[in-house]
């Protein structure tokens, strides 16, 4: 399933809607746990007042349901959605980082950076501390094999299981387990699903 199938759902729905866990996220965030499940929350605005929440539950369920079939188990799971003040709020729970490639078909890491460095993720961006000081150009910073990362090109937020020590420099740090990818310069995130370079979020786990 394509994340773009996703969001044209609700459109056409439409026409006829870290601190404290993401649930409590107020933009739309990935975050990952130490199992290697990854939990997103997808928050749309919406002006139609007559969109009703039975409709995004049948087309989210339905994207699900499809995809559950094809990968021959329970994938991928609604854990909740809803409609309130024109907003749409679904959090989505995948079982793997492959679950989550293969229902949104877009590229997707979390692990250690040794092992994103063998699936051939090259770090090459330049990088800044948490603080937003460079600390490296065109290359990752010293020391950080055998830290956590999360990789993504879809304009969003990450929320780590930990502290983030090093972004790349197109991510804004929110917090100490928040980071944002913005969208492409001239472009917004409704209209690009993906950036042109991937975003990097180095960061040390809870353990």
């Amino acid at each position: 399933m394509k994340k773009q199938k996703l969001g044209l759902a609700l459109a056409a729905v439409l026409l006829l809607t870290g601190c404290g866990g993401i649930e409590k996220m107020t933009e739309t965030t990935v975050t990952v746990d130490d199992s290697g499940t990854v939990e997103e929350l997808l928050l749309e605005d919406f002006s139609d007042e007559t969109y009703k929440e039975k409709e995004l539950a049948a087309q989210i369920n339905e994207l699900v349901e499809a995809y559950n079939k094809e990968a021959g188990s329970e994938a991928v799971s609604v854990k909740s959605m809803q409609v309130k003040d024109k907003k749409a709020k679904v959090q989505l729970e995948y079982q793997s980082v492959a679950d989550y490639r293969g229902f949104n078909q877009i590229d997707f890491f979390a692990g250690t950076v040794k092992e994103a460095q063998k699936e051939g993720y090259t770090f090459a961006s330049d990088f800044t501390d948490a603080e937003g000081k460079d600390v490296s150009r065109a290359g990752m910073p010293d020391g950080c094999e055998k830290q956590q990362v999360i990789i993504i090109r879809e304009p969003m937020q990450v929320l780590v299981p930990g502290t983030i020590q090093y972004v790349s420099k197109n991510m804004k740090v929110v917090n100490k387990s928040q980071a944002r990818l913005s969208a492409d310069e001239g472009t917004d995130d409704e209209s690009h699903v993906t950036t042109q370079a991937y975003g990097y979020v180095i960061y040390t786990d809870n353990n």
